[in-house]
């Protein structure tokens, strides 16, 4: 368990824990096919501030997290992760959808070691058929 947050420490653990869940969650759900774009909320607008705040604790840009939500629980051990996609009309959204929860599961599981409860939102279906780039051609 890591330290407590102390004022003069830049980024409470608890945040680097979900920025590091919400990142394995990104890269997972980018690597399931028929998954067009993770589509940014409310939220994604207000990451600047913790993006200043990441680069200043670790000198590195925060990953690319945009449409990913994770939250832990005031416990510290459990994970809420909510993921909003928009997918390819090429594929059956159902599918994706559960594609990218068992992606999602597994990857934050592996990276943080905790339990995740994981919501995916379809909140967009791409109606241009081919816009769903295989995983190689995405980049990260």
């Amino acid at each position: 368990m890591s330290a407590p947050w102390a004022p003069g420490r830049l980024v409470p653990p608890n945040l680097l824990t979900e920025i590091r869940a919400a990142e394995a969650a990104a890269t997972a759900t980018r690597a399931v096919p028929g998954v067009v774009r993770l589509q940014p909320g409310v939220w994604g607008l207000l990451r600047q501030f913790v993006a200043q705040a990441w680069t200043q604790a670790t000198g590195k840009a925060l990953p690319d997290i945009a449409g990913v939500d994770a939250d832990l629980d005031a416990n510290r051990e459990l994970l809420r992760i909510d993921v909003r996609i928009v997918v390819s009309i090429d594929y059956h959204a159902a599918q994706i959808g559960e594609a990218v929860h068992e992606a999602v599961t597994a990857a934050v599981a592996a990276v943080t070691g905790q339990p995740a409860q994981v919501q995916i939102h379809i909140v967009e279906i791409a109606l241009e058929p081919g816009r769903a780039l295989p995983a190689a051609e995405r980049g990260p």
